[in-house]
Order: structure tokens, then sequence, then C-alpha cells
């Protein structure tokens, strides 16, 4: 049936004032309209093998998708690893969805969360869904659900809340609009949601309507599972921190919670106990370290040590951290020796002058412009250009809201300082600054002009050396700096050397930086990447890493590598910490990494692991670089103090640590990540595709590099069904379950009309069975869900059913080797005989499905009595009374609405569907 020449199935027909109306399905979209019964039409398309492929082939994959406990492996464009899929079981098992994903770092916890989310939504249970994550993080999280779930998350940041509060604000209603509910999918930062209790020169008129907009908007917005990232930096230092208020008063609004994180309870029973009650505030209400016992149906965490591939081997390669000495050579590098040893002392004479004025923006420069001349001289004189043009032309200092003191100054805020934002004061500067900036950045370019950068020329040497080394001239390396004056600088000196660079940088979007990852993959060698590339992109194609500067905080550095020490790297990971022999930062350097190494070895801990995370203060490691700027002879004494500090919470840290539930070895099943890995359905899932084409008239051509180039209206794109081949070319598409082609070649699977013949078809083997072969789908569906089964059958001539046989017709029907051949079309009389023989064979599966149907339906009413009964006790916690009363009234409607139709779920209605039946001409 075709409706406008789309294929369409019928589903029923009315008569409207003398009017035949149809009630059908389109079923490239599985949209159900009405439309005049006039113009439907008949489909005169003569049923060829490719189309008896087609059918086949699409009933396989709806039957397999069919019997499967969990689907979401299968729905997503990547392979779970065995720990992966044993989270997505236990979470899918018990009674409540509410969960910590304790993980080690490293480990996917964001995958094991699109996971679960993606099995909650195909089964029905979540439709809104926000996820509260740092603000660096909100593109990273975006892009991932999106890539590997087609899950489509909206970003909303605090100017996006704030634009649309003052848009709906100005809106006369008689109900307040809540623009939360705009979308059904949310990404938002933890700084953008939590409320607050008093700003600077606000009227408390302004606060309350600043949070009436976050917090209260966000509990009243009705979303069915909240994902909390960084959990544990929920905890505040007590229950009354604003972070905990938004994220106690939200988990007892929603019904489903994850939080993640790999350092649950950093050694502070108070602190781990505030946010277990995040997940159940009558559980976890008690004093101390809770048992094992306590935690083990709320936390799940896998350590990096049990984790394995799909054939049972460890998963982790080796890492190997270098320091790279870059020895300035007074006969090669005079002028970058003395250019450096001459800003220096600039910026301690303007950092304490700064000081003693209280001039914040000044001091933050100063502290900024020593870590620009060590990553460069590029990068130290365009920012004293711009630094000498706002003082030649006198312009004022603004407002020093944009930071805070120098002292606490976070990594964020200092590389992100805009120049061209930050207006200075003259009067207070430093006494002749303009001559002395004249006079440095006269040195600046006559160091350009003709000294080759040291770094530079180290890097290149290390490059060309790992080259011989590995044997390997396609050896491709990463290389990280901090500032876009450096990154422009190297992709400058390494191009003019003749090798193939591409860059990424926090100017482009993120598909730029796709693009240049793609360039990357494909034909340079070199990528210099500022830390945006830190934030959204993994490289596991690549294994070398140069630390072209380093940043202050060490866990940046870890950030850095892990875009390479990833799951799914094939090589030890070599890291290289490019670092001159200057005394400012090779102080620094053997405290921060070199000590801070030794002890986290001692203690036995991964250096990536957030646990150092936490433990690290970065306003005492930016005191330890001013200690070792402005007052070297104190900087023993200072990092001795700082490593005590570190030490003591690491302790703390090790002394808690075995109170967390694990997964154990024996417990991860790589087997049933090997089921996934090597499933059947991306292999049926090509050939439908080819079946398809062909049918089609299109194009598609197989490579070797495995991936296929189908043409389509006139373009040409590359695709792939195997996840790792489109983890290693992100140029190209890969083709899932849930890719929409997909869902409507499979969505196109319609009723087969007798009336049109029946087609004959001749095997290519000689001792073929004549009869009937035909494929079925049985179904059975209450108001809440639904069963299938697809079943082939084969009725002989002499009357007898062969069920393997009938099994066998249908995988040969479905290769692409042509085991049959096409005959003729004719009109069996005795169809109605054929199908009385299979009808028992339909009711029986009728039955099964039936029963699946009750069984399940008596496990929903158990769990749906114990969730309303959670859920009442953590809505009656909510502080807000007038949400806390609206969302227990709505509970309670629900819940009862849900109870009164419970007779009419147990009436089950059986379906069955003639999707093909062909003659088997065995003569």
């Amino acid at each position: 049936m075709l409706y406008q020449n789309q294929p369409c199935e019928l589903i029923g027909t009315k008569e409207v004032f003398g009017h035949k109306i149809a009630w059908i399905r389109l079923l490239e979209n599985n949209t159900f309209i009405e439309v005049p019964f006039q113009e439907l039409q008949e489909d005169e398309k003569t049923i060829h093998l490719p189309h008896i492929r087609y059918v086949a082939l699409a009933a396989k994959i709806k039957d397999e998708v069919a019997k499967k406990n969990i689907l979401a492996p299968y729905e997503s464009s990547l392979v779970p690893l065995p720990h992966q899929i044993l989270v997505l079981e236990k979470v899918m098992q018990a009674e409540q969805n509410r969960f910590m994903l304790a993980d080690e770092v490293g480990m996917g916890k964001t995958i094991e969360t699109g996971l679960i989310l993606k099995e909650l939504k195909l089964r029905g249970e979540i439709k809104r869904v926000l996820v509260i994550v740092p603000k660096s993080s909100m593109l990273q999280w975006q892009a991932e659900l999106k890539e590997h779930f087609n899950e489509v998350f909206h970003i909303y940041d605090s100017e996006m809340i704030t634009s649309l509060a003052r848009t709906f604000s100005n809106i006369n209603a008689d109900e307040e609009f809540n623009f939360w509910r705009q979308h059904h999918q949310v990404i938002v930062s933890t700084d953008a949601l939590k409320p607050l209790d008093r700003r600077q020169g606000w009227t408390q008129e302004r606060i309350d309507e600043y949070n009436r907009y976050r917090m209260d908007a966000v509990l009243n917005a009705d979303f069915d599972l909240v994902i909390i990232d960084e959990a544990h930096k929920m905890g505040g230092a007590n229950a009354l921190v604003s972070r905990y208020v938004l994220a106690q008063e939200l988990c007892n609004a929603v019904p489903n919670v994850l939080l993640l994180t790999a350092t649950p309870h950093r050694g502070k029973a108070d602190h781990f106990r505030r946010i277990l009650q995040l997940l159940d505030p009558d559980a976890f209400a008690g004093d101390g370290l809770p048992e094992i016992s306590e935690l083990e149906q709320y936390v799940i965490r896998t350590e990096k040590r049990n984790a394995v591939d799909y054939e049972g081997n460890k998963l982790f390669n080796e890492r190997f951290t270098y320091k790279l000495d870059v020895l300035l050579d007074i006969n090669k590098h005079a002028k970058q020796m003395a250019l450096y040893e001459a800003v220096t002392q600039y910026v301690i004479k303007g950092f304490n002058t700064a000081k003693r004025t209280k001039n914040k923006a000044t001091g933050l420069i100063m502290i900024l412009f020593q870590r620009l001349v060590s990553s460069s001289t590029l990068a130290i004189l365009s920012a004293m250009e711009k630094r000498l043009y706002r003082l030649q032309n006198n312009l004022l200092e603004a407002d020093n809201d944009w930071s805070d003191d120098y002292e606490t100054a976070t990594e964020e805020e200092l590389i992100d300082l805009d120049f061209e934002g930050i207006y200075f004061n003259a009067s207070e500067g430093l006494e002749d600054e303009e001559a002395i900036l004249v006079q440095l950045i006269t040195q600046a370019k006559e160091c350009l002009a003709t000294e080759i950068d040291a770094k530079a020329e180290a890097l290149l040497m290390k490059f060309e050396a790992l080259q011989q080394e590995k044997n390997d001239t396609n050896l491709k390396i990463l290389v990280f700096t901090e500032f876009r004056t450096t990154q422009k600088m190297l992709v400058d000196i390494f191009s003019k050397k003749g090798y193939q660079v591409a860059f990424i940088n926090g100017g482009q979007d993120l598909d730029e930086r796709k693009r240049a990852l793609v360039s990357f993959k494909a034909d340079k060698q070199i990528l210099i990447a500022t830390d945006a590339a830190g934030e959204s992109l993994n490289m596991q194609f690549c294994h070398v890493i140069f630390n072209y500067d380093l940043p202050w905080n060490p866990m940046m550095i870890e950030q850095r590598i892990g875009r390479v020490d990833r799951i799914g790297q094939k090589h030890p990971v070599q890291a290289f910490n490019l670092l001159t022999n200057n005394s400012v930062d090779q102080r620094v350097y053997e405290v921060i990494e070199e000590k801070l190494t030794n002890i986290l070895e001692q203690f036995g801990i991964d250096k990536s692991s957030d646990v150092l995370d936490s433990a690290i203060d970065m306003k005492k490691v930016n005191q330890l670089y001013l200690q070792s700027l402005l007052n070297p002879e104190r900087f023993d004494f200072a990092s001795d103090k700082w490593m005590h500090e570190i030490k003591s919470k690491l302790k703390e840290f090790k002394s808690t640590e075995g109170i967390l539930p694990l997964v154990q070895e024996e417990e991860i099943e790589y087997k049933k990540a090997a089921d996934v890995k090597h499933s059947p359905l991306p292999i049926w899932l090509e050939n439908l595709y080819t079946t398809y084409a062909q049918i089609k008239g299109t194009s598609y051509t197989t490579t070797t590099l495995g991936y296929a180039i189908l043409g389509e209206n006139g373009q040409k794109k590359k695709i792939t069904f195997d996840p790792e081949v489109a983890l290693n070319n992100p140029d190209v598409e890969h083709i899932t379950l849930q890719h929409d082609t997909v869902r409507s070649l499979l969505n196109q699977l319609s009723e087969f009309s007798i009336d049109k013949g029946i087609p004959v078809v001749k095997s290519k083997e000689s001792d073929e069975t004549s009869g009937y072969w035909s494929l079925w789908q049985v179904s059975a569906k209450n108001q809440l869900d639904q069963k299938l089964d697809y079943i082939s059958c084969f009725v002989a001539d002499n009357g007898k059913q062969y069920t393997a046989y009938a099994n066998d017709i249908w995988s040969r029907l479905m290769g692409l080797n042509d085991n049959f051949s096409f005959q003729s079309t004719l009109h069996s009389e005795n169809w109605q005989d054929i199908q009385n023989k299979v009808n028992e064979v339909l009711y029986e599966t009728f039955k099964k499905l039936e029963a699946e149907l009750i069984e399940n339906l008596d496990k929903k009413l158990k769990n749906k009595e114990n969730a309303y009964n959670v859920q009442k006790r953590r809505i009656e916690k909510i502080g807000i009374e007038n949400i806390r009363e609206s969302k227990l009234k709505r509970l309670d409607q629900e819940h009862n609405n849900w109870l009164s139709k419970m007779k009419e779920y147990r009436n089950v209605i059986p379906g069955s569907k003639l999707l093909m039946t062909i003659r088997i001409d065995g003569e």
C-alpha cells in the first residue's frame, strides 16, 4: 500500500459524512495519520529476491533485539567493556535506580551512565533527564552522549539561564512559565544552578528572583533522572553549603539518581554520609563510616586492576613519564637566557608593587607573565605588547570582580585571562614600567629574529630520535601548550621544517576541533593543542605526548595524558615534560612532579586518581610558585610543609579506602561483553544496507579499511558497522540500531499480502524439499508493555512441518551469496490450509509471551509499591513547602491511577502478522 508514493500500512477505515477515511501508518518514520481513502494506492512492485532478503534480514534483526534482556549495548555506537556491562546489569536488576558509580578514574563512568540512561529510556521508565557537571565538562558530556548513544542534550549555561529568566520574567501569564520544561534533556553546570544566599550589591529581592529561576524552577520541572558528575564536590564542609542544599533538594524531588565520583569518601565520614544521603536520607542517617553491607545496594566500584578486555586480558597498558631537560646553551641561547632573567626581574618588581598597592589585576598579570616567558618568547612578547599599549593609552582599570585574589586564583582564571578586557591603573603601576617594557619587547624581538626556541629545538630532536628508535617514520605526537601564541609559533616552526601539522585550541568550535582531529589521524604527524583539546576529544591512535609547557596544577598534566591513555589504547603511553634549566620552574617541578610521584608510589595511589585532585589545594601550589619566584631561600621550607600536608590527606584517604564495596574479579564476565562485541547484528545491519542499496539502485563500495562508501542523493559518505573502525576514523559514520536509516528500514517491515501472489524460488541445492516457507510476527501487549517474537515455519507438500528446516531457509535467505533464484509468482488455492497448520505454533508462541507480560507486570507492581514508599519519604524532606505539597499530591494521584488500572493492565491483546511467504521449488 502506498500514500503519496510512500509505503504505508492500512490500520483501519471509517466513514464520516459520506467520506471514507483511512487510518494508516507511514512505514518510513512510523507515524500514524488519517488520510482520504481514495488517495491510497496499491503497491504494484513485483517481489524479487532482494526484497525477500530485506524482509528476512529486518525480521531477524528485530527478533534479535526483542530477545535481549538489556538493549543499550546494542543501541550504542561502541562496544561496552565487561565491567561496564556488569554495572548496567546491577543497576537494571535493582529494585531502585539510585546509585553511586564510584569506579576508579579512566574506567568510563560516562559510558556506564550513558548505558543506564539509554536502557531506562528504552524501557519507558524515564523521559526527562538533568545532567549536572563541572562547567569544563559540559561540551564533552554533550558530545559523548550524542556520539555514543544518539541522545541529544541541550546545554544551559549561566548566560543562557540569565537570559531566559529575564525573558520569561517579562511575560505576563496566569501561571508562570518554567523554561526548564522546554527541553527533555538538559546539561547544566553546578555553579550555574546552585542557589545564592547573598551577593555583594544585590538586594534580597534580586537574590530571590535569581534562585527562583534556578533551583526552585528545576525542582518544579519534574525530571525523571538526575545525574551528578564529580558528586564528591557537592558534599561541602557541612549540610548548609549551597551546592549540597541544591543536590539534596533535587535528589529528594527526582525518583532516579546517579552520582558519579572516583573518591566518594575523601577520608571523612561526615562528608561521605552527606553524599550517601542524597541517595537515601533514611538509610544513611547515622554517624561514622557505614558498613560495606549497607553500601552494597547503592555503591558500585570497579578498580583498574580488575578491568579486562573482551578476551579476559588486563585492560590498561603501562604509562611512562619522563622529564626532558632542555639545557640553555650560552653560545646558542644567550638572548633567550637574558630575556628570561630580565622578565623575571620585571615580574618580581611588578608583583611586589601590585601587592603593596593591593592591585589584584596587575598581581595576576605578573604571575601570568612568568609562566608566559617559560612557555615561549612569542607568548611573552605578545603579552608585553598588549600591556604596553594599555599603559601608553592610560586606560584605567575597570572592575576586579572578574577574578579572586592572586593567592586563590584558579588555573582556569589565569589561563583564560583576556588582556583585551582588562584595564590597568598606570598611576599605581611600577615606576618606569613603560621604559622597561619597551626594552623587554626589543629584546624579545631580537631573540625571535636570531635564535631558534630552545624547547622547540629539543622537541624536534627528540621526535626524530623516537622515529628512529621505533623505526616508524609515520609516528604521531601530541604536543600540549597552555598558550595560543606559543601554539602559533610551534605550528610555524614545524611547518617550515616540512612536517604536516594540525592544531586545536579553545577558539575553535567542537566541529572545527573534530576536523583537526580527523586530519591528524589521517595524514598529519604533529598535533599542537592547547588544553581545550583535553575537554572533549580522545586520541587513542596516538601514544606519545609532549608537555611543551607545564601547568601549575599537576592534575592538568594527568588530564592531558588522559587524552591518549584511555580504554582502547594499544601501546604503552610515553609522556615527555619539557623543562628548561631555569631555577623558578625547576624547583617547583621537582616538588609537584618528582617528589609527589614518589609519595604516591609509597601509598600505592594512581597518579591519575581523583584522590590527588581532592588532596591538592591550588592556592598552596600558587604560593609555591610565588615562593620560588620571590623568596627562593625559603622555598625548601615551604615545599616540605606542602608535602607534609599532602601526606596527611593521603593517609586519611588510605585509612578509609577499604570501606567501599568492590566489584570482584570473578563477577566481571568478559564473555558477556564478547557476545556483544561478536554479535551478528553489525553483519546483519551491513547486509541490510547492501540489500537496501541494491533495491534502490544506489552504489555501495566496501574498502579494505573496514568502512564502506555509500552513494546516495548525489553524495558519497563513509560508513561502518564496526565501532573500532569508527573510533579510529573520526570521519567515518558509525551505523547502529539507533541510526535514522536503520530505524526507517526496520519500520518498513509490513504485512505481506497473499492477494499479490506468492513468490516461487528455486534453490541451487539439489536435495531441497518442496513446500511453503513463511515468516511471522507474533505479539502480546497490554497498556504498559509489548512482547514480540518472530517465527519461521515450513510446511512441506506432504503436509508436515519442519521447524529446523524453516530456520535454515531463513538463514540462507539472509545471505548475499544467491542461494536461491527467483522463478515466478503463483496464486495458491490451499493457503488457508497452510495457515491453519502453523496457527498452533503461533498460538503457543503467544501464550509464552503472555506469561512473560504477566510476570513482568507483577514485578512492576512490587517495584512500584517500593518506589512509591521510598519516594514519598524523600519528598517529605523537601524544604520548600509548596513544592513538597505539590509533589506529594502528584505522587499520590499518579500512584492511585496506576493501581486503579491494574486490572486493565492484565488484559493482554494477541496479534500475528504474516511478513513473507514463498514457495520453495525443490524439483
